[in-house]
């Protein structure tokens, strides 16, 4: 077998193994994630003013989605970001959010806004807030919470 064969069939193999399987992925082992503490108690309080005043009218007051805009906790969300960087998450919501104003918000409200969201999900606060550095979000990992 030559050597571009084995190493398509191996990238295949490993693949579709990750493809086939029925668990989210999770971060590595030593990986960070929201669930370690990562933000304050005072930066979600921040947080949920501003998600009631920006993000509750199309996400929910209680983050579970409506006909326009999906949930902002629980199973779908976990789905869709589980194993992606805070960084990405961050950007995401840096970028498109809120609906009627892009991209309209500080980096610092974003940051407290997630903040909000992983309380929320029962994700425990911490001593320190979230960063808004892109650097040190991206050294943090979104799992979702575990039954």
């Amino acid at each position: 077998m030559n050597r571009t064969l084995s190493v398509s069939l191996v990238a295949g193999v490993l693949l579709g193994a990750g493809a086939l399987s029925s668990r989210p992925p999770v971060a590595a082992q030593g990986t960070t994630s929201q669930r370690d503490g990562v933000y304050s108690a005072a930066q979600a309080d921040r947080g949920e003013t501003l998600y009631a005043s920006n993000c509750a009218p199309c996400h929910n007051w209680d983050l579970t989605g409506t006909e326009i805009a999906p949930a902002l906790t629980g199973p779908s969300f976990g789905g869709r970001w589980t194993g992606k960087s805070l960084a990405q998450l961050f950007d995401y919501t840096q970028a498109l959010m809120p609906q009627n104003s892009p991209g309209g918000l500080s980096r610092q409200q974003n940051a407290d806004i997630l903040a909000f969201m992983f309380r929320s999900g029962n994700a425990p606060p911490g001593q320190t807030e979230l960063p808004i550095e892109p650097d040190r979000l991206s050294e943090l990992t979104y799992v979702a919470r575990t039954p």
